[in-house]
């Protein structure tokens, strides 16, 4: 679960930076979320699966790590 965390700690630091230098630059805090929604909007099929996966892993490796200490 320790694992879990570290990966949601570090998406929310990844999101801050990329807004901070945004906001940094003159752009809107606003502006710069719609920003990354635009570009998340016009990924492809293949592109979406890819995330989708990454974005997995740690929940499976936490599964799997507790199905491995339950047997």
């Amino acid at each position: 679960m320790k694992i879990l965390a570290i990966y949601v700690l570090l998406a929310v630091i990844t999101l801050l930076m990329l807004t901070l230098v945004d906001v940094l630059s003159g752009i809107r805090v606003s502006a710069s979320l719609h920003s990354l929604s635009v570009i998340f909007a016009t990924t492809t099929l293949q592109e979406t699966i890819c995330v989708v996966i990454f974005l997995a892993l740690p929940l499976i490796q936490v599964v799997a790590g507790a199905l491995k200490r339950s047997r």
